[in-house]
């Protein structure tokens, strides 16, 4: 008879191997996972996407002085050169067909700036629109309290669409 080869278990076709094969396909398939789970999670949200700070342009008004936008968490504060001048809470509802936006404006004690109507009581001042976010563009739609949400940019009634880009 004759004695087994001296390395059995290891090298080719034995089960050392076939550990190798095996533990280069865990660490492949787990660093492919890893990738896809990175790129996945890297996807930010709209309230994300809308932090910093904007150029504002109305779509149908040619001439105005520059406006920033600077939105910090959920709140928007409107420089006109470098001086603020209005400031908002922003609520998005990212659900809704189309997308929702609500600018709250706000009094200097931060609490949200009330008016009255004619037989209404005290209501917040409230732009109510719609946005879209594009290739690093937003374009938003909003009219005032007590008119109703738009519900497409194409029906602007007379309210001019803000475009907001970066600066840069």
């Amino acid at each position: 008879m004759q004695a087994p080869p001296p390395f059995v278990g290891e090298g080719v076709g034995g089960r050392g191997s076939s550990r190798r094969l095996a533990l280069v396909l865990v660490a492949v398939v787990g660093a492919f996972a890893f990738a896809i789970l990175y790129f996945a999670l890297r996807q930010r949200d709209d309230a994300s996407r809308f932090q910093g700070e904007w150029r504002l342009t109305l779509a149908e008004r040619e001439k105005q002085p520059p406006i920033t936008v600077r939105v910090t968490g959920d709140r928007w504060v409107w420089l006109v050169g470098d001086k603020p001048q209005n400031r908002y809470t922003m609520t998005l509802r990212p659900d809704a067909n189309p997308k929702e936006i609500d600018l709250v404006q706000l009094a200097p004690n931060d609490n949200p700036r009330l008016e009255k109507r004619v037989g209404e009581e005290f209501t917040p001042v409230t732009l109510r629109g719609i946005y879209l976010i594009q290739d690093g563009t937003v374009k938003l739609l909003v009219a005032p309290n007590p008119l109703p949400r738009p519900t497409s940019f194409d029906a602007t009634d007379g309210d001019p669409v803000w475009l907001l880009e970066r600066p840069w």
